[in-house]
C-alpha cells in the first residue's frame, strides 16, 4: 500500500515497512546488527551514553542516508506510526535538535575510531592467511545550491573548501575518499578523506603507512590498484617498505628492467645475519611475485572491479553521491556512518557482481 504527501516542491512517500517491502528484510538485518549485544559492548567501551540513544539515533540516521529524506521528515514518520516504532524498536522519538546536538558532541576521533572497530567484526584474518585488498577513490559532492546562488573562491576559503577535479566527474566542490577493502568480504579495513582531490600517486604512501600503523596488512599480502596510483617508486615502497606486493596496474610505458633498476636490497641488509637472510628472502619472493601478478594484470581487473561496484552501491543505493556537510569533521562523521550502514547492507549479500548491481539498483 502506497502513501505519498507533499513537502513544499517534493514528493515524498511515506516509510511503511512490511514483509513485503523489498528493504525489510535488509533494514531487520542492520537494525539486529546494531542492537547486537557485541555491538553494544563496542559502543559502550568508547564511552558513549546512553547507549539506547544512541543506537536509536543510528537507525535514524541511517533511515535518513538511504531514502534522502531530512532528519526531520524521519522523525516525523516515527511520531505517527506507531507499527514503524515497533519495527525500529524506537519508542521514544528524539526531538531534532536533541539528535543532532548528541553527535556534534561526539568526538570525532570517538566516531572514526568505533564504525573502524564495528566494521572489522566482520573481517578475520585466519592463520596468517595472506589477503588480497582493494584500493580506489571517489569524489563527493558537499551539496551546494548552485540555483540560488554563486559562490566566490574567497567565500569557499572560509569554508575551507574549493574547486576540484576528476575525471569520473568533472569539476566539483567537495572531499575526496579512499577506501581500501579486503577483497572476500568487501568489507572496508581502512577510510581516507582529503579535501580537493590529490592526484593518486601522491596518496600511495599515506595509505600505505595507516595500514602499517594499523597492523591491518602483512607481509605478502596482495594490493590492487589501478593506474591512478602507478608509478615506479610506488611499486618500490610497496615492496622495500611495507613487504607487500602491489599491484598496481601498469601503463602502457612500463619496463620490467626499469623496474628491477628500483628494487635493489637497501645497502643495511648485505651484511650477513639470520635478519636479514630472512628479509632479503622475503623481498625476492615479493618482487617475483609482483612481476608475475604485472605480467598478468588483465586478469586482475574484474577483481579490483569490486570496488567500483562497492561504490556504486555507496552512490546510487545510498545517496553518498552528495552531502549536506560543509566542514571536515562533519563530512567525515556522516561518511563513516554510511559506510557502516552500507557495509552492513553489502554483508547481507553473496557478495558477487550480481548481487552488487542489483543492490545499487534498490
Amino acid at each position: 500500500m502506497s502513501y505519498i504527501y507533499y513537502i513544499g516542491d517534493y514528493m515524498k512517500h511515506h516509510l511503511y515497512f512490511s514483509k513485503q517491502d523489498s528493504n525489510y528484510n535488509m533494514f531487520k538485518e542492520i537494525f539486529n546488527f546494531i542492537d547486537s549485544k557485541k555491538s553494544r559492548q563496542i559502543i559502550a567501551s568508547y564511552g558513549i551514553k546512553p547507549i539506547e540513544t544512541f543506537i536509536n539515533d543510528l537507525k535514524i540516521y541511517f533511515l535518513s542516508f538511504t531514502y534522502n529524506y531530512e532528519l526531520s521528515f524521519i522523525l516525523d514518520e516515527l511520531k505517527n506510526n506507531s507499527q514503524l516504532r515497533k519495527f525500529c524498536n524506537i519508542f521514544k522519538v528524539p526531538s531534532l535538535n536533541s539528535i543532532i546536538t548528541r553527535l556534534s558532541k561526539i568526538n570525532i576521533i570517538t566516531i572514526v575510531n568505533l564504525v573502524n572497530r564495528l566494521l572489522r567484526t566482520n573481517f578475520t584474518r585466519k592463520h596468517n592467511k595472506k589477503l588480497t585488498f582493494l584500493v580506489d577513490a571517489t569524489p563527493v559532492d558537499v551539496d551546494m545550491n548552485f540555483l540560488r546562488s554563486t559562490y566566490s573562491k574567497k567565500y569557499l576559503e572560509k569554508l575551507d573548501l574549493k574547486w576540484s577535479y576528476s575525471s569520473s566527474k568533472g569539476h566539483y566542490i567537495g572531499y575526496k575518499v579512499t577506501m581500501v577493502l579486503e577483497k572476500e568480504s568487501l568489507t572496508p579495513v581502512m577510510i581516507l578523506i582529503h579535501q580537493g582531490a590529490p592526484h593518486d600517486t601522491k596518496l600511495f604512501t599515506e595509505i600505505m603507512e595507516q595500514l602499517k600503523k594499523s597492523r591491518i596488512i602483512q607481509p605478502l599480502d596482495i594490493l590492487l590498484f589501478d593506474k591512478g596510483y602507478y608509478s615506479y617508486e610506488n611499486y618500490q615502497k610497496g615492496i622495500l617498505d611495507y613487504k607487500i606486493i602491489p599491484l598496481i596496474f601498469p601503463k602502457t610505458t612500463f619496463k620490467k628492467d626499469k623496474l628491477m633498476t628500483y628494487l635493489h636490497y637497501p645497502l643495511e641488509l648485505f651484511k650477513k645475519n639470520k635478519r636479514n637472510n630472512k628479509i632479503k628472502k622475503l623481498l625476492k619472493k615479493a618482487t617475483n611475485q609482483l612481476i608475475n601478478l604485472i605480467k598478468n594484470w588483465k586478469q586482475y581487473k574484474p577483481i579490483r572491479g569490486y570496488i567500483e561496484d562497492f561504490f556504486k552501491v555507496c552512490k546510487q543505493a545510498f545517496n553518498m553521491h552528495k552531502i549536506h556537510k560543509y566542514t571536515v569533521n562533519s563530512f567525515t562523521k556522516d561518511i563513516y556512518l554510511r559506510v557502516l550502514l552500507i557495509t552492513i547492507a553489502v554483508n547481507q549479500t553473496t557478495k558477487t557482481k550480481t548481487a552488487l548491481q542489483k543492490l545499487s539498483q534498490m
